[in-house]
């Protein structure tokens, strides 16, 4: 630039120019990477619960509704004939 410091103006180089922008560019890009990085790992920890709740949500439709889970607890609750006389007296 201008090393003499008297008043003068000098050209300013392009090349030299384009390099502080750059170097400009990439730190403002740099510091918006490290500040959004815990949010993606919030989002992506969200996205796999969600998927893990929908999955165990699957498997207890399919265990109550297509492996007879729903005619087991039926037929626990179905009252059965005993061996032992009832003791009441009519």
């Amino acid at each position: 630039m201008n090393p003499h410091r008297d008043g003068k103006n000098q050209p300013i180089d392009p090349e030299q120019l384009v390099r502080l922008l750059d170097l400009e560019l990439a730190q403002q890009r740099a510091a918006r990477q490290r500040a959004r990085s815990p949010y993606r790992a919030f989002r992506m920890a969200s996205i796999i619960f969600l998927f893990a709740v929908i999955v165990g949500v699957l498997l207890a439709f399919y265990y109550v509704f297509y492996s007879g889970g729903l005619d087991e607890l039926r037929s626990r609750n179905e009252p059965r004939p005993s061996a032992i006389p009832s003791s009441r007296v009519p």
